[in-house]
């Protein structure tokens, strides 16, 4: 059974690969390049970010500083305040109910998380928002493994919920179980390669880590 559930954010919490990939186009359409599509996005992805502005710009004309700015600049001008996935509420609850600890677990900085989160009346539902301090967006394991050492939290009882296979991989960091819903950073078919970890919906979550047992 589930004691802590660690939720990714971007693209599991918050539905946002579609306002991702126009913050990306609108970059480009600024230096008159040509848009990318959803495929070429989810081929491109991964963690660190930097490898996936390596297919999109020459990081030596264009900075991952000048980047990072315009990028966050277009997001935070964009987001809609109904970004929350479908039923990720409704599940936020049942957990909450059942006594599960939960946090939002993010390689996004904090501070670009937190004011969205507080928006939406989620923060009651999470013990702690663990962003990182940059805007680089990196790995999350280090993070992950330190906050759980440094409160002595280690095994399968310990759940992270993403949308990349990264969050499988910060799960391993931590000895805990991994489940990864599609519908954002990265596709559906990528995910599904990651076997028994596959969950098809947010609304599946609590049924998938056993809620059920020991009553």
């Amino acid at each position: 059974m589930a004691t802590h559930v660690f939720w990714d954010w971007n693209g599991t919490l918050c539905d946002d690969v579609l306002l991702a990939l126009e913050a990306v186009n609108e970059m480009l359409r600024k230096r008159s390049r040509t848009p990318i599509t959803l495929a070429d996005y989810y081929s491109y992805i991964g963690i660190p970010i930097r490898r996936f502005y390596e297919h999109v710009f020459d990081l030596n004309e264009v900075p991952m500083e000048v980047i990072s700015v315009e990028y966050n600049t277009y997001y935070d001008a964009h987001l809609r305040e109904d970004c929350l996935m479908p039923g990720a509420r409704e599940t936020l609850s049942v957990l909450r109910d059942a006594g599960v600890k939960q946090y939002i677990l993010t390689s996004s900085h904090k501070e670009s998380v937190l004011p969205t989160v507080k928006k939406l009346g989620l923060l009651p539902f999470f013990d702690a928002v663990l962003g990182a301090d940059d805007w680089h967006v990196q790995s999350k394991e280090d993070r992950a493994r330190s906050f759980c050492e440094a409160n002595g939290l280690w095994g399968e009882s310990l759940w992270f919920v993403g949308d990349m296979l990264h969050d499988r991989d910060t799960a391993n960091a931590c000895g805990g179980s991994c489940l990864l819903i599609p519908g954002g950073h990265q596709s559906e078919e990528a995910l599904r390669g990651a076997g028994n970890c596959f969950c098809p919906s947010i609304a599946e979550v609590p049924a998938r880590i056993c809620m059920n047992a020991g009553k």
